[in-house]
């Protein structure tokens, strides 16, 4: 019976929460597996001329960094993806679904930006959609943002 009202409390939800955030996690590679087969004929209509100097710089000469960083990136936002789904289910908040939605797209940018994604992919072909995919996943995310910062 304690386990029971200690539930309904809402002070018991690691479980439910770590299993949404791992369906989550599973959805975000669903939908970046997706965009390298949907997106790439757009990317090659967008891509600047040859031979155009390329802005911002590459950081490509930084391999280590830049790992570094996306899987530091990587693990914050499931770290705040599982915390705000956990009180999501407490608190049934729209504000708190907002969050969430916000961390998805985030975490959705920081899949689509790892390097060792782009080297499973090899160099061109589905590697080079991912140039301007973090942009559109960041875009949606601060669509979400705007939105619950105006409510």
């Amino acid at each position: 019976m304690a386990a029971k009202r200690k539930n309904e409390n809402g002070q018991n939800r690691a479980g439910p929460a770590a299993l949404y955030t791992v369906a989550l996690i599973a959805v975000a590679l669903g939908v970046l597996a997706l965009s390298s087969l949907l997106l790439p004929h757009f990317e090659r209509e967008l891509r600047a001329p040859p031979g155009s100097p390329s802005f911002p710089p590459d950081i490509g000469d930084y391999p280590l960094v830049r790992f570094a960083l996306s899987a530091v990136n990587i693990l914050l936002v499931v770290y705040l993806l599982f915390i705000h789904v956990r009180d999501y289910l407490r608190l049934k908040s729209s504000f708190t679904l907002g969050l969430v939605i916000f961390l998805f797209s985030f975490l959705l940018y920081a899949l689509s930006s790892f390097p060792v994604l782009h080297m499973l992919l090899g160099e061109g072909g589905r590697a080079e959609f991912l140039s301007f995919v973090p942009m559109i996943f960041t875009t949606i995310g601060l669509l979400v943002f705007a939105k619950l910062s105006s409510d």
